[in-house]
């Protein structure tokens, strides 16, 4: 993941290519993947964060078909009492080729 826009108050910081730091608070998180699979497959995106993976917000998406595109969303709001990392999973039964991920963090006016 690159970032398009960063976080100059320090609240989300990417530490590299696939973590993302969240300092204390409420998050609103919102995410897209998409994919072209070459044969038939299945794409599972978990995120992780708080310590844990969170299959409830996580995405799947089968294809039957050779040259399927597959493609999930997901928004939820995050909890982070303490410092968290954030990271999303791939699991599949075969790579995928010309795939996009497009990923948000908004941090909420609220107090924890």
């Amino acid at each position: 993941m690159f970032p398009d826009v960063t976080d100059s108050t320090g609240n989300i910081v990417q530490t590299d290519l696939q973590h993302i730091s969240l300092a204390p608070g409420y998050y609103l998180v919102s995410y897209k993947v998409s994919a072209i699979f070459p044969s038939p497959n299945y794409m599972q995106v978990t995120p992780s964060y708080n310590g844990t993976s969170h299959l409830e917000t996580g995405i799947y998406f089968a294809t039957s078909a050779n040259g399927s595109s597959a493609t999930g969303s997901a928004f939820f709001i995050i909890n982070a009492p303490a410092s968290t990392v954030f990271s999303l999973t791939y699991s599949g039964s075969s790579d995928a080729r010309e795939g996009e991920i497009n990923l948000t963090f908004l941090k909420l006016n609220r107090g924890i």
